[in-house]
């Protein structure tokens, strides 16, 4: 009796492990193909991976896929980098409803909010030097910030033209 409950519990281990594991590889194609344009275009960045931590989602499918930090050091010894965020939901009303705060101007004081073409759905966020760029393209919804807006555009540009229609 020990030695079968032993065993059920050890193929009941390795199972969870597989199906964990199966789920975060389906996830990670897009990661992927962004990690890979943005390696093959940006030349001297260098990724660094995050952990998200932030209040709950405004739409509870919402899981992060990818949350890092692209930087670099420039000819004059200046820093430039690029955080770039990638979440997934379970719908595109899912997706516009995680702009909605965006796109209804809900954002810190001083921040300006305007449309740009991008996705499915895009907006630019600007304060003072800092900049954002929030878009949605299917169920993929993605902000990208930096404190370069020539930055921050090509590498939202970059993320978009990754994912899939």
């Amino acid at each position: 009796m020990r030695n079968s409950l032993l065993a059920l519990s050890i193929i009941v281990l390795v199972l969870r492990m597989v199906v964990t594991t199966h789920d975060v590889r389906a996830e990670t194609p897009l990661v992927d193909k962004v990690e890979n344009a943005i390696l093959s275009t940006k030349t001297g960045f260098r990724c660094t991976r995050a952990i998200f931590n932030a209040p709950p989602p405004l739409v509870p499918s919402q899981r992060p896929l990818v949350v890092e930090t692209w930087d670099h050091t420039i000819g004059d010894g200046k820093r430039e980098s690029v955080e770039v965020m990638i979440f997934q939901v379970d719908s595109r009303t899912d997706a516009k409803v995680s702009l909605s705060p965006v796109r209804e101007g809900k954002v810190a004081t001083g921040w300006k909010v305007e449309k740009l073409r991008i996705g499915d759905e895009g907006y630019l966020v600007e304060s003072g030097g800092r900049v954002e760029v929030h878009f949605r393209k299917g169920m993929i919804v993605v902000t990208v910030s930096s404190d370069s807006l020539p930055l921050a555009n090509r590498f939202a540009q970059l993320v978009a033209a990754q994912i899939e229609p």
